[in-house]
């Protein structure tokens, strides 16, 4: 299965939108896109991570996002994650990921929600 990534700008943010099922054959095209999205962000990078296309979410998917935030933060920003679909958002509480990258219901609270940790 392949993944897509529809990246896009909100202002200083970055949305980088997963289409797919974020999994062992997917998580290197998406970790290099996710990436790429990371290096290409404005400085400090803002990106959200807008997973309402992904339904399958595993531990490698997992690794995908925290590559992100690794980066992004390496650099003075921050990643956020939205809208993911309930059976990825009961993955995400479970390891409980959501406690270090809070879920947020759509693209512009989580753009808010970076913007002011930021700044």
């Amino acid at each position: 299965m392949t993944i897509e990534l529809v990246i896009s700008e909100s202002g200083p943010v970055t949305v980088v939108a997963l289409i797919g099922d974020l999994d062992l054959a997917a998580a290197p095209a998406a970790r290099s896109g996710l990436i790429a999205a990371v290096h290409e962000a404005g400085t400090p990078p803002m990106v959200v991570v807008d997973l309402l296309g992904v339904d399958f979410l595993d531990a490698i998917g997992l690794g995908v996002l925290f590559a992100g935030v690794v980066v992004c933060r390496s650099r003075g920003g921050d990643l956020a994650i939205c809208r993911p679909e309930p059976q990825v958002a009961a993955v995400l509480r479970l390891t409980r990921v959501d406690e270090i990258l809070p879920l947020h219901p759509d693209p512009d609270s989580a753009a808010a929600a970076i913007t002011a940790s930021t700044t």
